[in-house]
């Protein structure tokens, strides 16, 4: 049995299998998801797992070299931009989006979509992959 980190066998095995460059995408519960994309939902009831519960265990195992966001979340939800962004280095790129082209860049090509049960609009996420050397 596993004792520490991710223990969801689906998201524990999607960050396995990220390399250089790949991409996640963590949302609230409203961001539609495509059929065809690989879902984790971890939505129990509204509003949990909030959006950081399910972030943070992600940055603990997750190597990432670059952010995107919507661009909207700096006028809608500027609280919820600047807890993101004090969880990544300077050295971190982040890169702003209008939503429309946010929502087509993760139903197209991230490897995974992870859902939280977050209610803050705009409360989402793509993690480029970085490398650890």
């Amino acid at each position: 049995m596993k004792k520490t980190g991710i223990l969801n066998k689906e998201l524990s095995r999607l960050i396995a299998d990220m390399g250089h460059t790949d991409m996640l995408t963590v949302t609230d519960s409203g961001l539609p998801i495509a059929d065809d994309r690989n879902r984790i939902d971890l939505t129990i009831v509204g509003g949990k797992p909030r959006f950081f519960e399910v972030l943070d265990p992600i940055l603990e195992e997750l190597e990432v070299e670059k952010i995107i966001l919507a661009e909207e979340i700096k006028t809608v939800s500027p609280k919820m931009l600047e807890d993101i962004l004090k969880r990544f280095p300077d050295s971190v790129e982040v890169e702003f989006l209008p939503h429309i082209k946010f929502k087509e860049i993760s139903n197209t090509k991230t490897k995974g979509v992870v859902r939280s049960g977050e209610r803050t609009s705009y409360a989402n996420i793509i993690l480029v992959a970085g490398v650890t050397y």
